[in-house]
C-alpha cells in the first residue's frame, strides 16, 4: 500500500507543478489510532517519513452526535446498520462502504487538525471519512475476520483560521490509505497520504473562492 501511496503522491505532484503559481502543494504520510467506540471518535497520530511535512500531528474527529453512547454492541450495531449496510456494492470481492458526511446521517463534516512543525504551522478544517470492508466470500453478511483490514479515504477542506505559514490559507485536498484493527478489538490503527491544494484566501479575490469552497460542503 504504501508503494501506492508513494505513485499517487508523484501523480499529484504532477497535476500540482501544472497548477497556478500561488497555490501551494502540501502533503505528508499520517499514521495513528483511534476507536469508533470512543465518544467522540477521536483518529489521531504522528507524520511518518516522507512528504513535506516530516514532523507533526493530525487529529480527525467524527461527529457522533445522535449516536448511542452505550452499551457498546448497541453503538456497534447503528454504526454498521446506519453508514456501512446500505452501501453494498457486489463484486469481486464485494464490499460495503461506510460514508461518513452530511450525505450519508452526519449532522455536521468531520472535524481536522494540522500541525506542522517542519515548516512552521497549523491548519484545520473538515473532512469525510470512507472505509471501506471486503465481503470475502461475497454472501451480502458481515463474517468474522472481514472488518479487520481495508481501505480508507476522504475529501479534506481546509479553512482560513491557519497559524505560521499557513496563515491566511485555505484550500481542499483528499487523502488514501488502509486500516487495520486489532479484531476483535475496535480499536483501528490508520496509515495514509493526505494532499492539499492550498490558496492565499486574505485577498477579495481568494475569499470569494473561498466561499465557493465551503459552498461544496453545506
Amino acid at each position: 500500500m504504501r508503494a501506492f501511496m508513494i505513485v499517487v503522491a508523484a501523480a499529484l505532484l504532477f497535476v500540482a507543478q501544472a497548477a497556478v503559481a500561488d497555490e501551494t502543494f502540501v502533503w505528508y504520510y499520517g499514521v495513528g489510532a483511534g476507536d469508533f467506540m470512543d465518544s467522540p471518535p477521536v483518529f489521531t497520530g504522528a507524520m511518518d517519513a516522507g512528504g513535506d511535512i516530516v514532523d507533526g500531528s493530525w487529529t480527525i474527529t467524527i461527529n457522533d452526535v445522535g449516536w448511542p453512547v452505550a452499551p457498546p454492541e448497541v453503538r456497534y450495531q447503528y454504526i454498521w446498520n446506519t453508514f456501512f449496510a446500505p452501501n453494498y456494492v457486489a463484486g469481486t470481492p464485494s464490499v460495503w462502504t461506510g460514508y461518513f458526511d452530511t450525505a450519508h446521517g452526519l449532522s455536521a463534516l468531520n472535524t481536522i487538525a494540522i500541525v506542522d512543525n517542519t515548516n512552521g504551522g497549523t491548519m484545520s478544517g473538515v473532512c469525510s471519512v470512507q472505509i471501506e470492508v471486503q465481503d470475502l466470500d461475497n454472501d451480502m453478511v458481515l463474517d468474522e475476520g472481514e472488518f479487520c483490514t481495508g481501505s480508507l479515504a476522504g475529501i479534506v477542506v481546509i479553512i482560513r483560521d491557519g497559524e505560521g505559514c499557513y496563515d491566511g490559507m485555505c484550500g481542499t485536498g483528499n487523502y488514501y490509505g488502509t486500516y487495520e484493527k486489532e479484531c476483535p478489538g475496535t480499536i483501528e490503527s490508520w496509515n495514509f497520504g493526505m494532499y492539499l491544494w492550498l490558496d492565499d484566501c486574505s485577498t477579495p479575490v481568494q475569499n470569494t473562492s473561498w466561499g465557493a469552497i465551503k459552498a461544496m460542503f453545506q
